[in-house]
Order: C-alpha cells, then structure tokens, then sequence
C-alpha cells in the first residue's frame, strides 16, 4: 500500500494489527517511521454499515449460482 502525504507518496509496510482500547490499530513503518492508523468502534460500524449491501448482494448471487 502507498500512503500520500504533503511530501510525496511512500511505501506503508504492515507490521501488524493490536488493539487499542474499544478499536483496532493497523501498525507498521511509512518513510522508515512507525505509522499507525487506528479505527475506533463507530469507524468500524460505518464499515460495516457501508460493506452490509454489497456483501448481501454477493451472498445472494451466490446462493442463485448454487441453486441451479
């Protein structure tokens, strides 16, 4: 993954995920510096809020597949 910023775009190398409170933290190093991204209880729910239609469709159109 690249992460842009202000001065240019880097390489983010994932380290490894930990939890940090109610949330998850998504660690590793972008430009050689310790990077985290956290995503706290209500980014997860609007994650999931988004990806709940798009997952339904596909389950969907699998069971449709599988039935005939």
């Amino acid at each position: 993954m690249r992460v842009g910023t202000p001065l240019g775009e880097y390489p983010f190398e994932f380290q490894r995920v930990e939890r940090r409170g109610r949330g998850l933290a998504i660690v590793g190093t972008v430009a050689g510096l310790e990077s985290s991204v956290v995503l706290g209880a209500e980014d997860l729910t609007a994650l999931l809020k988004r990806a709940a239609l798009p997952l339904v469709a596909a389950a969907l159109l699998v069971a449709y597949a599988r039935s005939r």
